[in-house]
């Protein structure tokens, strides 16, 4: 029988004080126990230290200058000694079988990039989404199927499907190959990973809820009336430096993504504009004239934004035609 994978647990946290106790807590209850767990904690100015200082014996802790995300979890990997690493934000929560499960994922998919878990994300009211699986991805568990390895890549191009870092497992060789985080990227740094990875590599996903999100108007993307638009342009520059990168067929493929996450940017900050938050909208709308070059949609929803209501419609037309 051959030895188990090393499994190096690197859980990020910035003034998370409140939530990282039982963060460490579902890590330290895991079935199958971490080899090592490096908590980074990225220039927290709350009680985080404090609040680690019950679990220091049993953590590799770093603490450093914020960075940032991408950059907290590429400080943990660069320290990552495991053949397999697994992420964790300060303030979620795994239920206490998710390292066996993508382990054992791990070792029945060899050939994987990425070993993803479904989950469920909360709030302190409760459950708010029961799922963190997107309906696309539903039919790749047909038959009752609970494990599945596929070419995930067309699904990376069309959206974020993992919510959260806290549901990956990624094989220390596939970071090798593909690179660390990207630092420029504030909020979709995590699904640029996964792009990169995803052309390189199968994605194994398994269907069990083994992750809770917890969802605050403190995460990094910010409250809900705000989280799609810096989504919509954190991906649209995300895309374009894909386009600029690669080459070929893949090109056209990584443009039509950008294309696509244009238009949704630019609908999220059209939208903003009519719900209350105008100047944050039209701000943003004109933001994403830079990438015109690509679509008429900023310049036709900027408009939008001014004209009457009556013009609205011919509007919308002249968008869909030119799209």
């Amino acid at each position: 029988m051959s030895p188990q994978p090393r499994v190096s647990v690197v859980v990020t946290t910035y003034n998370q004080a409140r939530y990282i106790g039982p963060t460490l807590e579902s890590v330290f209850a895991q079935t199958r126990q971490a080899d090592e767990v490096i908590l980074v904690d990225d220039g927290s100015t709350d009680e985080t230290p404090e609040a680690i200082a019950p679990y220091r014996d049993r953590l590799v802790y770093i603490r450093q200058v914020n960075q940032g995300v991408a950059g907290s979890r590429n400080t943990g990997i660069r320290h990552a000694q495991g053949a397999l690493l697994a992420f964790l934000d300060g303030d979620d929560l795994w239920e206490p079988e998710k390292l066996a499960v993508q382990v054992a994922a791990a070792a029945a998919h060899p050939d994987s990039g990425l070993i993803a878990v479904n989950g469920v994300q909360f709030a302190e009211t409760g459950l708010t989404i029961p799922s963190l699986f997107p309906a696309m991805i539903a039919p790749l568990f047909h038959g009752g199927a609970e494990t599945v390895s596929v070419d995930a890549s067309g699904y990376f191009l069309r959206a974020g499907i993992i919510c959260t870092t806290s549901q990956v497992m990624i094989p220390a060789r596939a970071l090798e190959t593909v690179g660390l985080s990207d630092p420029d990227l504030a909020v979709v740094s995590d699904w640029d990973l996964y792009v990169r990875i995803a052309e390189r590599y199968p994605v194994t996903f398994v269907d069990r809820r083994l992750t809770r999100w917890r969802y605050h108007d403190r995460s990094v993307s910010g409250p809900d009336i705000l989280r799609g638009l810096r989504w919509g342009e954190d991906g649209v520059i995300m895309f374009a430096k894909h386009a600029r990168e690669t080459t070929g067929e893949r090109r056209k493929l990584v443009r039509a993504a950008l294309k696509a996450q244009l238009l949704r940017a630019v609908q999220e900050a059209y939208y903003l504009a009519e719900a209350g938050q105008r100047e944050v909208g039209l701000r943003a709308l004109r933001r994403l004239l830079r990438w015109s070059r690509f679509s008429v949609a900023p310049a036709a929803f900027l408009l939008a934004a001014y004209v009457p209501a009556w013009l609205r419609g011919l509007v919308g037309g002249l968008v869909r035609k030119g799209l």
